[in-house]
């Protein structure tokens, strides 16, 4: 006789709705799928595999990053930001919360109308692994609604607030329309550590494939001081920097944690 508890079924029930529901990535490329597997074990606990990884890169020789920027407050950095975008001709993904879309309409239209493309980052900027199933998909689709009121298209791309993620919020992104992104590289910007370590610390961690964390947000105080050399330096190794979607194109997704 097989016994069950009730955290069984909440899960098998959103692990179900996941393989429902997903919409998959851009390009034609299906998100990625394990069988659901019951494993009897001693007792007859029910066990099920952890298969629900995010992704961090994207598995390709092509020589190309992207330059990604989470926004959450602010609105000093990322006008200085896109700036430096438009001058050096590249375009990014924004990872935009909710709350700040709705605030700061202008910056996001001027965004999308730069070419860079919009995600998500989430309604409430907390720990979405310490709610249950139903929170963490009312705070995506909260902010699911809010970008696409702000920007008119929103990219199928997901970043969990702070990158905090669990099983739960990687399947329930995934039931909403959307791939969990985590990041390869971090340049530490939201530490505010100098633009030359965060100069130096990108140029020695970008790899073929790399999806790289910054952030536009008026907490970071200096990115508009490295950016314009992690851009250069990217470029003199020999990198085009792309928007994520682009970059899926160019390969596999890459779901083991490189960092």
């Amino acid at each position: 006789m097989l016994v069950v508890t009730r955290r069984t079924v909440m899960l098998v029930g959103a692990c179900a709705a996941c393989l429902t529901l997903a919409i998959g990535f851009l390009a034609g490329r299906g998100v990625e799928r394990s069988a659901d597997r019951y494993v009897p074990v001693t007792e007859s606990i029910l066990v099920l595999p952890r298969t629900s990884m995010p992704l961090f890169y994207v598995k390709t020789e092509e020589p190309a990053v992207t330059l990604t920027f989470d926004i959450s407050w602010g609105r000093e950095t990322a006008p200085r930001v896109l700036e430096i975008l438009r001058e050096k001709n590249v375009r990014s993904t924004f990872f935009l919360s909710g709350p700040w879309a709705r605030r700061h309409l202008e910056i996001v239209q001027e965004i999308v109308r730069a070419g860079h493309e919009v995600g998500s980052h989430g309604d409430a900027h907390i720990n979405l692994s310490r709610y249950a199933r139903d929170a963490v998909e009312e705070n995506i689709r909260t902010a699911h609604e809010d970008l696409l009121s702000a920007a008119g298209r929103v990219a199928p791309f997901f970043r969990p607030p702070n990158g905090d993620y669990d099983d739960v919020v990687v399947e329930t992104a995934r039931a909403c329309g959307y791939e969990t992104v985590i990041w390869a590289v971090d340049s530490l910007d939201w530490k505010n550590p100098g633009a030359d370590y965060m100069v130096d610390r990108v140029l020695r961690r970008a790899f073929k494939g790399a999806i790289i964390l910054m952030h536009a947000s008026d907490s970071s105080k200096q990115i508009h001081e490295a950016l314009p050399r992690v851009i250069d330096g990217l470029r003199e190794k020999g990198y085009r920097l792309v928007p994520l979607s682009q970059l899926l194109e160019l390969g596999d997704p890459g779901r083991d944690d490189p960092r």
